[in-house]
């Protein structure tokens, strides 16, 4: 065998010397690696197991959401794939037109409004389950090690479907999606990406750019084809990934979909109006939750924040994780080339390569990736030879500790073995140097990080050494290591290799039980009617039909309630009991020679070479006065790496409701007593709205 139980990066369960476990719990065989803040964590994950043993009483599991959240998270996001493709029947890609053919989809055509709000609620039903499957993983601590790439892979697709339905809230064109084009606005001009601030577009409404809305439109086209692509990443290191919910779960996702957007259709806002700050709406908190830090902050601090978010989220694997899961390692000499564990691998870890030695009845050896193996050692129970060993929990000490166990030293009587997994109803039970616990008497208990780790020859010898019965107890729902409970069950019934071969065994010797770690009690139950001889009543489960579909309809009740909830909730605004005042202009300032400095002047006077000069433009000066009181005056910079561009200005000024008389005056020369260009008006301010005055040349001012 490999001598990989030896490294001394990892901890081991069992002490090579004297056989004996290390005192602790059984969930210290979890094959996840241990992170900073496991209790807090730890008990947050309760509440996912809690609610799908909870649901898994009474719902099979394959119509069960939560046990299988994120593939009706793809499932929903191909429903609003569909229906955004058919809603192009009915909407038009144009800010002149955009609004009115939502107001007509919705209001003159059932199908087209029938399709909006089946985009609309699928589309949150999608961000519910995603943000549900993405704290469920966490919570789970299945993110660090070898999961790196699923999480942060996972991170980039909420991202993706975040902007995806941020931009589609923009194609609107009501209230909600003015909010969102002046927030992304206020990022986008941090960073100089467009010669001209995008913020002037948002100014009014004639000068809101309609090449910039259609880009808008593409974007939200073409991010799905991304989130496709990241979502390959995301399940590529999966072995029989679920990527969608069976045909009827598919069917009842869908009408419960539909009869929700017939019961609740989707609604709009007012039409945008750039002058008029929108005070008070509902908004979709799904996508629309951060219009809270964008109406807030200035684009300096929503990039500091975002940039910190995304170190934060995406770094959480090496930040809280502790070390990598210890991995499986292939003895190839020792290897047959069976291909089980390659068959058995929920991760893709084990890769078969041509055999050059001549050795053994196949062409090929498996060999394991430590980059993609999580340590669950189901590689291990499937191995026909005996050739894979696990670093933490080597199956030979294994063994010889199960022989030497399997009957009591003083009476000679037999004893019962337990095979407990680290996620199952045994996780807390606490066992000594002998594998004994005062939680599960009568049991030499072996902890494993999974019941597929358990190896059907190892159960084979603890009853030929004399075992009274063996015990494999694994977890229930959301397995942690995804088939090693279903690859358990068909080796002890034999429809799998390797299988127990139950004509070498007594009759009732071998027991499986699978509970979840919230089901202490039964799990002792279980483990006391198997060491009595009786037979196995199984998971509780709700036997009443009414019972049953009255948990169905509160677990579809309780799906429907967040996701129509939430995508229309109220929103208040910066309070803004004032008018706004503002002022802009495009314009360059006159050019004016600038002339190299030179080092001429330790050099002969006829020898010296012609001054050199280019031409550069003067900044742009601008003066406001209110009411006769000048309150601004000031000089803008020309733009351009050589400082030949254009002078640009955007100046919001607050202003007391009323009527005012406002002067605006321009300067392009270096004269600061000179003004170029004047305007003089007039002006009724309203509290919440907006007074605009642009200015570009060769048009001048416009009062809007």
């Amino acid at each position: 065998m490999a001598t990989a139980q030896l490294d001394p990066r990892y901890p081991r369960l069992i002490a090579p010397d004297s056989l004996a476990f290390e005192v602790g719990r059984v969930s210290d065989a979890r094959s996840e690696p241990p992170v900073r803040g496991e209790r807090v964590l730890r008990r947050l994950e309760t509440l996912f197991v809690r609610l799908n043993a909870a649901t898994g009483r009474a719902i099979p599991e394959h119509l069960n959401p939560f046990a299988q959240m994120g593939a009706v998270a793809n499932t929903t996001f191909f429903i609003a794939l569909v229906t955004g493709i058919l809603l192009l029947f009915w909407y038009s890609p144009s800010v002149n037109h955009a609004y009115d053919s939502v107001v007509g989809m919705q209001n003159e055509s059932f199908l087209g409004g029938l399709m909006r709000s089946l985009h609309r609620y699928s589309s949150d039903a999608c961000m519910l389950f995603v943000l549900l499957h993405g704290l469920q993983t966490f919570f789970a601590r299945k993110i660090g090690g070898a999961r790196w790439l699923a999480w942060v892979s996972g991170i980039f697709l909420i991202g993706l479907l975040w902007f995806d339905g941020w931009t589609g809230y923009w194609l609107v064109w009501d209230e909600r999606a003015q909010l969102v084009a002046v927030g992304t606005a206020k990022m986008i001009d941090v960073v100089p990406l467009f010669t001209d601030p995008l913020s002037r577009s948002f100014l009014t409404n004639e000068s809101v750019n309609s090449l910039f809305f259609f880009i808008i439109f593409f974007i939200h086209m073409l991010i799905p084809l991304a989130m496709g692509i990241a979502l390959w990443l995301h399940i590529m290191r999966l072995n029989k990934s679920k990527f969608l919910t069976g045909r009827t779960l598919s069917w009842i996702i869908t009408v419960a979909l539909i009869a929700l957007s017939l019961a609740v259709p989707a609604d709009y806002a007012a039409r945008a109006e750039m002058a008029q700050v929108p005070q008070n709406l509902s908004v979709d908190w799904y996508y629309l939750l951060p219009l809270y830090l964008t109406d807030r902050l200035t684009g300096a601090a929503l990039w500091v924040g975002t940039l910190l978010a995304t170190i934060v989220f995406f770094g959480l694997p090496w930040i809280i994780t502790r070390r990598r899961a210890a991995p499986a390692i292939v003895d190839e000499v020792a290897c047959n080339g069976c291909t089980q564990c390659y068959k058995d691998c929920p991760y893709n870890a084990v890769s078969l390569l041509p055999r050059e030695d001549g050795r053994g009845e196949n062409p090929v050896f498996a060999r394991i990736d430590p980059a993609k193996c999580v340590g669950c050692g189901i590689c291990v129970g499937s191995c026909d030879s005996s050739g894979i060993d696990q670093v933490r929990l080597p199956l030979l000490d294994i063994r010889k500790w199960v022989n030497r166990n399997a009957r009591d030293a003083e009476t000679g009587d037999g004893r019962f073995v337990a095979f407990v997994c680290a996620d199952s109803g045994g996780a807390d039970f606490e066992i000594d140097v002998f594998g004994e616990s005062p939680d599960l008497p009568g049991y030499r208990v072996v902890p494993v990080p999974c019941a597929g780790w358990v190896h059907m020859l190892t159960v084979e010898r603890a009853i030929r050494h004399g075992a009274r019965g063996v015990l494999i107890a694994g977890c229930s729902t959301d397995p942690s290591c995804r088939h090693g409970s279903m690859w358990t069950h068909e080796r002890l019934t034999g429809t799998r290799e390797p299988g127990l071969r139950l004509d070498k065994l007594p009759e009732r010797a071998v027991r499986y039980v699978r509970y979840d770690r919230t089901d202490r009690r039964a799990f002792l139950e279980a483990a006391a009617a198997f060491r009595n001889g009786e037979s196995d009543s199984g998971p509780r489960r709700v036997r009443s039909t009414f019972a049953r579909y009255a948990v169905a309809a509160i677990v579809l009740l309780g799906v429907t309630l967040p996701t129509v909830g939430l995508s229309d909730l109220p929103y208040s605004m910066p309070p803004m009991d004032h008018a706004e005042l503002v002022v802009s202009f495009k314009h360059a300032g006159q050019l004016a020679e600038q002339i190299a400095e030179t080092n001429d002047e330790d050099v002969l006077p006829h020898m010296r070479g012609a001054p050199s000069g280019r031409k550069v433009r003067l900044p742009v000066r601008m003066s406001l006065a209110i009411d006769g009181e000048e309150i601004l005056n000031r000089a803008y910079e020309p733009s351009g790496l050589f400082n030949d561009g254009t002078s640009i200005a955007i100046e919001p000024v607050p202003i007391e409701p009323g009527e005012h008389v406002v002067r605006v005056m321009i300067g392009e020369s270096a004269d600061v007593s000179e003004w170029t260009y004047s305007s003089q008006e007039t002006v009724q301010f309203a509290e919440g709205r907006r007074q605009v005055v642009q200015f570009e040349y060769p048009g001048g001012f416009v009062w809007r």
